[in-house]
């Protein structure tokens, strides 16, 4: 998820010296790339409000590209491929389908601030003991082992028992609500900063000019 930052920058060309002129470029991409980090830095103030207590890793996911030079007067702010895959559904809103596996939602989980569950980053089966099925008509982890005699599941060393335990459920699909207006925070600063630091750009290559 890509917006790219660039400018026209033929009507300051216009009034302008051919001495002058010589450093729009120098000044345009300096002036593209500070309005970029505007922008990606309004961007993750709003997602800390707009988001449910977002994980930093989840902010910080948020990017400015490769920075715009005299020949290159371009900039691109991004999401990393990792986030993108779900924080597309917090920018545009949409409904969200299970593939295979499915979409995990946590049954029974102690969770982290964050709302999710501490130590799945790389997958939901987490143990020799857990797998993936469809029991009772319900879809998810599940956890061999058994019950001692107080009642309380345990899938430690006898976790060859018959017993399983719920522990990570698949929706079928999940429907989001769009929460964080990413273009629009990014288009918005764009107009109103791009044109300040331009000229605040200018004015200091013109003072260093050789």
């Amino acid at each position: 998820m890509n917006i790219n930052i660039s400018s026209d920058i033929k009507s300051a060309q216009k009034k302008l010296s051919r001495v002058q002129n010589k450093q729009i470029p120098f000044a345009a991409s300096l002036a593209i790339n500070e309005t970029a980090e505007n922008a990606n830095n309004a961007v993750k103030a709003q997602a800390r409000k707009k988001l449910d207590n977002p994980r930093p890793q989840t902010v910080n996911a948020f990017r400015v590209g490769k920075r715009a030079i005299k020949s290159r007067l371009r900039c691109d702010v991004f999401i990393l491929d990792w986030a993108d895959e779900f924080l597309r559904y917090q920018i545009e809103g949409g409904v969200r389908r299970s593939g295979g596996a499915g979409t995990g939602v946590p049954v029974n989980q102690r969770l982290n601030k964050y709302g999710n569950i501490p130590g799945r980053r790389k997958g939901l089966v987490k143990k020799a003991n857990q797998f993936i099925a469809t029991i009772k008509g319900i879809t998810g982890v599940w956890e061999r082992g058994h019950y001692t005699k107080s009642g309380k599941f345990s899938g430690g060393k006898k976790s060859a028992g018959t017993a399983v335990k719920l522990v990570v459920a698949f929706e079928t699909s999940v429907k989001y609500k769009a929460r964080l207006p990413y273009y629009k925070i990014v288009n918005s600063v764009v107009a109103s900063k791009f044109n300040r630091n331009f000229s605040f750009a200018l004015r200091r290559a013109l003072a260093t000019a050789r």
